[in-house]
């Protein structure tokens, strides 16, 4: 029975790796000398093949059924992979995902599912800061007083993300799942504003789409009119000032899209440099 269990373990640990490695295996080739990550699921496969023999003395063809899950699991885990789309505050992401979308790609959009965590979780929300007024009128979480306490004090920004990102984390793989594996759709933006800062599905997508402004002075303008007013010049400053710095998204990045300019400027750059990516990328 022990022997059973330790050989579960054991294939559900490999298939796991596998799925990673397929996952991750557009960001494995460009940043580490490894060319081609099923090599390694087939150095897996050898071993786990002569492991099974040798330990256990298992049938050839169960040996083979169950060593198969382990390339489905990369197999898995190549067809998962996603098309990241991230930006500093009010750069423009959202124009470019409805242009994405009008191009006929699927697009996931962090800020919804973290809208919706964040409306789920308000009494726990509620109850980390108990000191601050963060309640509507219609009792559930007003995102702008939250976002205006969050912002002007780093350490509530992140209680809050502790509080959060696992739950957002866990609903957005549901979501890339289901598009990927049950929907069967072949490209996936990852529409998500903190993709470096949540480091890991930076791992998982290739290529990443930057949508960046450096003039400083458009981006609060851009962000104050947002905001329809709301946002002070401070503010604004304070959530700019929040996130990344811009040199290492873009140096961290595949695609660059400038945004000064007009709609059309940006549809143009999206069609001349964001296609070619893809077909680099996906084939």
């Amino acid at each position: 029975m022990l022997w059973a269990i330790a050989s579960f373990i054991y294939i559900c640990t490999m298939t796991s790796f596998a799925f990673v490695l397929g996952l991750c295996d557009h960001r494995i080739r460009k940043k580490t000398f490894i060319k081609n990550t099923l090599w390694v699921v087939i150095g897996i496969y050898i071993v786990s093949f002569i492991f099974l023999r040798i330990i256990y003395n298992w049938h050839f063809l169960f040996e083979t059924v169950l060593l198969t899950i382990i390339l489905l699991g990369w197999i898995a885990g190549q067809r998962c992979q996603l098309i990241g789309l991230t930006g500093g505050i009010a750069c423009g992401k959202s124009t470019v995902s409805e242009i994405l979308i009008e191009e006929k790609l699927s697009v996931i959009d962090l800020d919804k599912i973290s809208h919706q965590v964040t409306r789920s979780m308000t009494k726990q929300i509620a109850n980390a800061f108990p000191e601050d007024d963060i309640i509507g009128d219609n009792g559930y979480l007003d995102s702008k007083k939250l976002g205006k306490v969050v912002f002007a004090d780093k350490k509530k920004l992140k209680r809050l993300n502790k509080l959060t990102h696992t739950r957002i984390a866990l609903q957005t793989l549901k979501e890339i799942l289901y598009r990927k594996l049950v929907l069967w759709e072949s490209y996936v933006v990852l529409d998500i504003p903190l993709l470096f800062e949540t480091r890991l599905f930076a791992y998982i997508c290739c290529p990443i789409i930057l949508v960046y402004i450096d003039d400083r002075e458009l981006q609060i303008k851009r962000l104050i009119k947002r905001s329809k007013g709301v946002l002070t010049r401070e503010e604004a400053i304070q959530r700019i000032e929040a996130q990344m710095s811009l040199e290492y998204k873009k140096k961290n990045s595949d695609v660059l899209l400038d945004n000064e300019g007009t709609t059309e400027d940006l549809r143009k750059q999206i069609l001349s440099k964001v296609f070619p990516a893809l077909l680099k990328s996906f084939g």
